[in-house]
């Protein structure tokens, strides 16, 4: 089993640009659905700037670090690691899951303190069944984005080609 590291990854332009790529399309994906289902403006009512920025940077961060792990030792223009980056996208996207509700959790539990402890006991007993959707959606969000990165990636080994 991999053990965790704290030292920072040494990430290039490509882990950059997919963690700003994904995390940016995982955000336009949820407008999107917020807005066809006439959501858009009360899930927003109560989101200012700040807050809104400072979450799209932990979504960012963690994003960032877990592509890191996934692309860590692949190159991806090597047919063999195409299949080796989609597992790892998969394990690492429900890492990222599970790290980005943290993120979540750490803010909802710092501001209910203050606000109402009494919601402090509701939060632990839904923790683990958020876990457990956090990871699964990590995942399947995950794999999609590597597929999409792999179909891209031949796309551009095509059109070098022509």
């Amino acid at each position: 089993m991999a053990r965790a590291r704290l030292v920072a990854p040494q990430g290039g332009l490509v882990e950059w640009s997919l963690a700003t790529f994904h995390a940016s399309a995982f955000v336009l994906a949820i407008v999107f659905f917020l807005y066809s289902r006439d959501a858009l403006g009360p899930a927003l009512g109560g989101l200012n700037t700040l807050l809104g920025l400072a979450l799209f940077v932990a979504l960012w961060a963690t994003t960032y670090l877990t592509t890191c792990r996934a692309l860590e030792g692949i190159d991806l223009l090597r047919e063999g690691d195409c299949v080796l980056f989609a597992r790892r996208a998969f394990r690492w996207g429900a890492a990222n899951g599970i790290a980005f509700l943290g993120v979540l959790g750490v803010v909802l539990i710092a501001s209910a303190v203050f606000v109402s402890p009494s919601v402090l006991l509701p939060a632990l007993f839904v923790a683990p069944f958020a876990l457990v959707i956090s990871a699964a959606v990590g995942a399947v969000v995950g794999a999609l984005f590597s597929a999409i990165d792999l179909a891209l990636v031949a796309l551009a080994r095509a059109l070098a080609e022509v």
